[in-house]
């Protein structure tokens, strides 16, 4: 007998499934009771993607052998027998699920279904799997990654390229990169993301090649040369870019300025900065981004006419530069707050208000007016977002103008609801009394679906008192805010005691929700949830099976 299942492993060894299927059904004839040769089966079955006879031989084999349930081995074979059949599916959902399911393993054996992902023909495909080799890191990735750089053609795929060779500090991508930042067609976001990426590959920059970044007549070089300053911290060389604050590009001029503002800069040549001519004429520039930045920079030196542009821009400004001018503000520390406070009762603009008081938080000043103004424009049904194209460092509060992408259903929806479930932990977290009626507004919304839907991309930890105040309403008594209220702690806080819950509510709901069910449990990593993921491997519908098969990944090895 153990000869027999050493000949089934054989042919497994040599990659041939099929033929370890003939031989260890013909030596089942002779030893139908064999435990270890039906566990070659199932091996062989799995391997053949044959998941539907695998599981089959699963159950029977499961029955007579109770203790196969705690067996980490068999179960993570059956598992993955699921999610490599799904790999091989034409079916672009169920393809993408189990790649993410493969990748959320953090198994070794993920990594050649991301090879082939990123060698794919569907754009959709080769873009995940950008995101899911940047978090391996693998060589073998790494070299992938920088083939596709050079030939890729389709933008977004193109983008979480650019992102990924800076994230994995990819030196040999940075001439690409170059290219990419100077080729004066190369779109904004593509740009501003090729400059992030070389910035995170330089620890130090010799004198010349930052001279020459300065002098270069590329505009997104010369901005780079400002990120590598501030990145490095180079208090030393910042004269280097004063001549930058008369650059035509005004993209070049909001870098300079905010580099002075990130390294504090007070003085320069032993002339304060407030006094140097090409910094305050900039409060005046035609460009109002840059006019507002450089107002921001003189608030933060304590200069008043920094503050009378600002109050300018917030009330008499178009709606787009008020909210600029907020999100300034919000980010002026302990010199901005009167200024902030007397905004606030003074703009009549909900976005500009919300903003304005989420830097009062901040600050910790007038927290229960700010936190009671950010409340009542919860019931704006307009789509929200967090709005940083005129300037990076400031961020604020906007309606939303994001586009449908086909990497994530509803997108949109997407957005609005991440951006307001941070507005409601931040309520949470400054014990705002109304917080937990507001978290319960928003769990009643018809509209949570999308998040779970995302999760895998657009994942947030939660903070223990917002996720305190989710808890108490797993007792609430409307079963839909139960649901969701599970459905946030298990997918934002990793939380067990939403398990039950869910498990309670998977019959009866919708193949979406259960899907999101399925995912927010894999978040939990409980293992005492393994033995229900093991009965939704025989779901009807192979997308749940994957999903579920991720899960019992992660919950046995959390």
């Amino acid at each position: 007998m153990q000869e027999a299942t050493k000949r089934v492993h054989t042919h497994l060894l040599i990659d041939d499934p099929i033929s370890a299927i003939r031989e260890a059904e013909q030596y089942l004839l002779s030893y139908p009771d064999s435990k270890a040769l039906r566990l070659a089966l199932i091996k062989s079955l799995c391997l053949a993607g044959k998941e539907i006879e695998a599981l089959e031989e699963w159950k029977t084999l499961s029955v007579e052998h109770e203790d196969l349930l705690q067996d980490r081995t068999a179960l993570e074979m059956l598992a993955w027998g699921v999610l490599n059949k799904g790999e091989t599916s034409n079916q672009l959902s169920i393809k993408i699920n189990s790649l993410i399911g493969a990748s959320m393993t953090r198994d070794a054996k993920a990594i050649p279904l991301i090879l082939e992902g990123l060698r794919g023909t569907n754009s959709m495909v080769r873009a995940l799997s950008v995101g899911l080799a940047a978090a391996y890191g693998d060589l073998p990735l790494q070299e992938e990654l920088a083939r596709l750089l050079k030939e890729e053609t389709v933008w977004s795929v193109r983008l979480e390229l650019i992102k990924a060779a800076g994230q994995l500090r990819m030196k040999e991508t940075k001439q690409r990169l170059l290219e990419i930042i100077s080729h004066p067609r190369t779109l904004a976001e593509e740009k501003v993301a090729a400059i992030v990426s070389i910035v995170n590959m330089y620890d130090s920059i010799e004198d010349k090649e930052l001279a020459s970044l300065v002098r270069s007549n590329r505009a997104g070089i010369r901005e780079l040369a400002c990120q590598i300053i501030s990145h490095l911290n180079l208090h030393d060389k910042v004269s280097m870019i004063l001549p930058l604050l008369s650059d035509a590009h005004p993209s070049v001029r909001i870098s300079t300025l905010n580099t002075f503002a990130l390294l504090r800069v007070k003085e320069i040549d032993g002339k304060h900065l407030m006094q140097k001519e090409q910094v305050t004429r900039l409060m005046n520039d035609h460009i109002p981004e840059v006019a507002i930045t450089a107002s921001w920079l003189a608030i933060l030196h304590g200069d008043k006419r920094g503050e009378r542009n600002l109050r300018k821009w917030i009330l008499k400004g178009e709606e787009k530069y008020a909210r600029l001018a907020s999100g300034a503000l919000a980010v002026s520390g302990k010199r901005g707050v009167a200024l902030s406070k007397s905004m606030l009762k003074k703009s009549k603009n909900p976005y500009v208000q919300s903003t304005l008081a989420l830097g009062l938080i901040g600050q910790r000043e007038a927290i229960d007016l700010a936190c009671m103004t950010i409340d009542k424009h919860f019931s704006i049904t307009e789509k929200w977002m967090w709005d940083t194209t005129h300037n990076p460092l400031f961020r604020s509060l906007a309606p939303s103008k994001v586009s449908h992408v086909v990497q994530i259903p509803n997108y949109p929806s997407v957005v609005n609801q991440m951006t307001r479930i941070e507005l409601l932990q931040i309520l949470c977290i400054m014990g705002y009394k109304g917080a937990q009626q507001a978290v319960k507004g928003f769990l009643q919304a018809d509209t949570w679906g999308p998040v779970g839907a995302a999760a895998a991309t657009l994942l947030q930890e939660g903070d223990d008192e917002a996720l305190d105040v989710v808890r108490a309403l797993l007792e609430d008594p409307e079963e839909k805010v139960q649901i969701q209220a599970a459905l946030i702690l298990a997918l934002l806080g990793g939380d067990k005691q939403a398990v039950s819950v869910l498990k309670e509510a998977y019959p009866n709901a919708s193949r979406e929700i259960k899907l999101h069910i399925l995912e927010a449990i894999a978040k939990t990593k409980d293992e005492d949830a393994i033995a229900f993921l093991l009965e939704r491997l025989n779901e009807p519908f192979q997308v749940l099976r994957v999903v579920a098969a991720t899960a019992i990944i992660q919950c046995l090895y959390h």
